[in-house]
């Protein structure tokens, strides 16, 4: 595979600029932008793709938020968390559920890298830890 320079970066980071609508990964843009690229394929244009393939799913993931819960979690809750998280983050975050009881009670919630734990569990590991 070809080493992939500096201007084919910044190229494939506004091919991801290109595909976005409102902060948002838009698939008729990403259709767009992939339909342009296959009419006229630039240099190295594998290498171009991959690079394009792993920048759009890093902005997928930006814009998805994981909430682990034990026991039960509202509807008002989630919105609520939604719209806090989406302002923090200055984009339209997404948010999946999904029951983790190893948390004894709580949320633990997940965007890209970051982590915010307020369960139960979390502050049982935190105090174990301070302890020794």
């Amino acid at each position: 595979m070809a080493k992939v320079d500096k201007s084919q970066k910044n190229f494939a980071k506004k091919l991801v600029q290109l595909s976005l609508e409102d902060g948002a990964v838009s698939s008729d843009k990403v259709q767009a932008v992939l339909g342009a690229l296959a009419e006229k394929p630039p240099r190295h244009f594998k290498a171009l793709l991959k690079l394009y393939m792993n920048l759009m799913k890093q902005e997928i993931r930006n814009s998805q938020a994981i909430v682990e819960y034990s026991g039960q979690i509202g509807a008002d809750t989630l919105q609520g968390l939604q719209h806090r998280l989406s302002a923090r983050y200055g984009r339209t975050i997404s948010i999946s559920t999904r029951e983790n009881t190893e948390l004894i009670a709580g949320l633990r919630v997940s965007v890209a890298d970051d982590v915010y734990d307020a369960s139960v569990s979390g502050q049982l590991e935190t105090l174990a830890q301070s302890v020794n």
